[in-house]
């Protein structure tokens, strides 16, 4: 799963540090952001958000249903394909 946070969004309110701090920390503004340090080092950061591990998924998916701004996404993984790419065997 990806998860991110739509930061003009974000009420401050820190419920999701207080739910999932190895997640969610708040920034130097004291908007919601989501950590690429501690159990997300070296965790994929794309535009749709950054990768999780599976045993927080529930923690996660917690924290974005309780958030009171509604600015926590959650989104799977895309599923690798079972059939090769052109042009490699």
């Amino acid at each position: 799963m990806r998860v991110k946070v739509d930061q003009l969004d974000c009420t401050g309110s820190a419920m999701c540090e207080l739910s999932v701090p190895e997640v969610f920390v708040l920034d130097s503004a004291g908007l919601a952001t989501v950590r690429t340090d501690g159990p997300l080092t070296g965790a994929s950061v794309t535009a749709d958000g950054v990768a999780v591990p599976a045993e927080l998924h529930d923690a996660v998916r917690a924290a974005a249903a309780g958030c009171p701004g509604a600015c926590i996404s959650c989104r799977p993984l895309p599923l690798p394909s079972p059939w090769p790419r052109p042009g490699r065997a």
